[in-house]
């Protein structure tokens, strides 16, 4: 597993192995040349080949490299139903924040689908809904790694920011508490900005939800 920090929002790109040579890509944020030279830097070190572009959500900062993965790979990305509205979304939001954007690749014509169990070689992943950031996002859960691919919904000390379109802090908060903080408190969070941390970390300290899923709205 590796994770880069990309472009000017300093998103995580996460990168699983499968087992089998394959790499996984979670929300690929490459935008400038040198962001891509450690990306296939990385890749080729381990001998991996990537085999699939998955995004928590479709945001601007975790969708930048998408053109690129499929110009380089012929891997356009997958991504749940409810979040289209958003991924359609991101070039009128670079050109809001002023960021070049190459232009959107169509996605992947098997869509992600909440509950389902995805496997890549070895490695088998759960996907879950857990709206509140963004309508459609979900997390991947690695439960054999102990890991998740959390995306923006819950950070080190903190947790995905609700104000902009199709965000809900209270559908934020218990996307937190019935998805997250259910899992063990020893699974470690890959989110899509900041450090690694645990949900027993969070569970215990993170001031916006706490283990019982209440606080967000007390602030």
């Amino acid at each position: 597993m590796f994770v880069l920090t990309c472009n000017a929002f300093s998103e995580n790109t996460v990168v699983l192995h499968d087992g089998e040579g394959g790499a996984l890509v979670f929300d690929p944020g490459m935008s400038s040349p040198a962001e891509w030279y450690r990306f296939e830097t990385e890749l080729a070190d381990r001998g991996w080949v990537p085999r699939a572009v998955l995004l928590t959500h479709a945001h601007l900062d975790h969708v930048l490299g998408c053109a690129g993965m499929v110009a380089r790979y012929g891997l356009h990305p997958r991504l749940l139903p409810e979040d289209e509205p958003t991924y359609s979304m991101a070039p009128w939001a670079a050109e809001m924040y002023g960021v070049p954007m190459d232009a959107l690749p169509q996605l992947d014509s098997t869509p992600l689908e909440a509950g389902a169990n995805l496997r890549f070689g070895t490695l088998e992943l759960e996907v879950r809904h857990t709206p509140g950031h963004a309508p459609g996002h979900v997390v991947f859960i690695d439960h054999a790694g102990r890991t998740v691919v959390g995306g923006d919904v819950l950070f080190k000390g903190s947790v995905g920011r609700t104000d902009l379109p199709g965000g809900d802090a209270q559908v934020l908060a218990t996307s937190i508490a019935e998805v997250l903080y259910a899992l063990p408190d020893n699974y470690t969070v890959l989110p899509g900005h900041g450090p690694e941390t645990t949900i027993g970390d969070e569970k215990e300290g993170n001031p916006f939800v706490n283990a019982a899923g209440t606080g967000m709205m007390q602030r």
